[in-house]
């Protein structure tokens, strides 16, 4: 699953360097899934002639895009999701829907593909969870600013400490899932704090999370991070996870969308 926006100068690469032919080997369907940030570039269109199936999100924001993608996991009895649960269009359902494993990463080239196999020999050995930690592994010269490095550091040692698991990473874009995660996340990020939120719920669900070291590589093209913005909203997060329940917040708001509106339409799949 690979989240884009704008990302024309990377996709493709990315989506080439995906080692279908060694997951084939190993017995696995594999299909990628791009989640599209609505692009005005041609992401999409380079997406497609790779053979990635492609969903375009509704509204604005990574972790809007990503939470309406794993909703498409588990679907429910002929339940419609809410309205901002549904993406705008959906090739990839089928593939979302049947994922015994999900790995994703960033569309950006930042993270190599071929980890892919690494987090998939520790789903396979048990884990629930695996985050691709770049500070176990190897950061590019260029790769990431000192204040990221600090930054992503300082949260990591907080995430560490509020719920007693050892994170090295929190701020990782590479992470990998088995089919009892995808079912009992329960996410409401909707922008770059959708990480910290990820290893929260993990966390509090009990989830088994492994970590594996990973290279780092240059971003080709504009970030859109915004360091001290994001950052305080990856603190606000883990702190508003670790001292409130999840469920219970996204029943409250459920509910309160309800009475504001009527069910809305289901989405079309495309």
């Amino acid at each position: 699953m690979l989240p884009a926006l704008n990302e024309e100068g990377s996709i493709g690469e990315v989506i080439d360097d995906i080692p279908f032919s060694a997951l084939r080997d190993k017995g696995y369907d594999a299909v990628a899934v791009v989640i599209d940030g609505n692009s005005i570039d041609k992401t999409q269109e380079i997406a497609r002639k790779k053979g990635a199936r492609v969903i375009v999100q509704q509204g604005k924001g990574k972790g809007l895009g990503v939470r309406q993608a794993l909703a498409l996991c588990h679907p429910g009895d002929g339940e419609t999701p809410a309205s901002d649960e549904r993406p705008v269009s959906c090739e990839g359902f089928t593939a979302m829907r049947d994922a015994k494993y999900l790995i994703m990463l960033d569309a950006d080239g930042t993270y190599p593909p071929e980890h892919i196999l690494d987090i998939m020999e520790a789903l396979e050995k048990g884990a629930d969870v695996v985050m691709g930690s770049r500070f176990l592994g190897t950061i590019a010269e260029g790769a990431m600013t000192k204040l990221n490095q600090f930054g992503n550091t300082v949260l990591s040692d907080i995430a560490s400490l509020l719920y007693q698991q050892r994170c090295t990473d929190l701020c990782t874009g590479m992470w990998g899932f088995n089919a009892k995660a995808l079912e009992v996340l329960e996410l409401d990020s909707r922008h770059f704090e959708l990480e910290a939120e990820l290893f929260a719920e993990s966390s509090k669900k009990g989830l088994d999370i492994v970590e594996v070291p990973i290279a780092y590589l240059p971003r080709k093209g504009e970030t859109k991070l915004v360091p001290l913005q994001a950052g305080f909203a990856i603190l606000d997060k883990l702190l508003e996870r670790r001292f409130f329940n999840a469920a219970g917040d996204l029943e409250m708001k459920t509910a309160k969308r309800s009475e504001k509106s009527p069910s809305p339409a289901p989405f079309q799949l495309l």
